[in-house]
């Protein structure tokens, strides 16, 4: 009696995986490769410097969303792959701290020359207490910055891989990092300095081949 049995040879599968793996690992490399040189094997470098900002470790994958921008845009996830993305999280009225902050991330992207591409902006706002027309105004004022207005507990699982401790990420200022693989892995308290800001991107950007 011939067979049925479809399936493939435990061999066939096992190549199978380890080339998939292989390829996954292709994939990562140049980024895991920044890192080790980033906070790991500095002497590495070709110059010295010190990192400014605090590394997220392990680094934290996002979950799935799906979110609407202020500009009416769709984005989820994937949103976030093949580029380095800073986030700004926020609640409430954004005032004169908000504004600052959201001004220093814009700055620091410009002096990134010609990978200036490969970052992209992204605030994610509590808007309940804030004015009406103040998603527009920043929108307007901060050309090119991603803004998505959030309501009531909309996107909790997202914003909850960004508790780094007992504060709700709503209420530190802080700004994160991003990278390609849509990992958070640093963060920047709301005083830090943006010359040290330029420099840490400055590094991941030279030692990664990805975003």
């Amino acid at each position: 009696m011939i067979s049925t049995n479809t399936k493939s040879p435990p061999a066939s599968r096992t190549r199978s995986r380890a080339s998939l793996l292989l390829v996954l690992l292709l994939f990562a490399a140049p980024v895991v490769l920044a890192w080790l040189i980033f906070f790991v094997f500095p002497d590495w470098a070709p110059s010295e410097t010190v990192n400014h900002g605090e590394l997220v470790a392990p680094v934290r994958p996002l979950p799935a969303f799906q979110l609407v921008t202020q500009d009416g845009n769709e984005i989820d996830e994937t949103w976030l792959r093949g580029e380095w993305t800073f986030v700004y999280i926020a609640a409430g009225s954004c005032d004169e701290a908000c504004v600052q902050q959201l001004f220093k991330i814009r700055q620091v992207r410009l002096t990134q020359g010609k990978n200036i591409d490969r970052l992209q902006r992204l605030m994610l706002w509590r808007t309940a207490g804030a004015g009406a027309g103040q998603p527009a105004e920043l929108q307007q004022h901060f050309p090119g910055q991603v803004i998505v207005p959030l309501q009531a507990s909309e996107a909790q699982p997202l914003l909850e891989v960004f508790r780094l401790d007992e504060r709700s990420p709503l209420e530190t200022g802080r700004t994160y990092l991003v990278d390609p693989l849509g990992n958070l892995m640093m963060f920047y308290a709301p005083d830090a300095e943006p010359r040290g800001m330029v420099k840490d991107l400055e590094r991941l950007l030279k030692y990664s081949g990805l975003g």
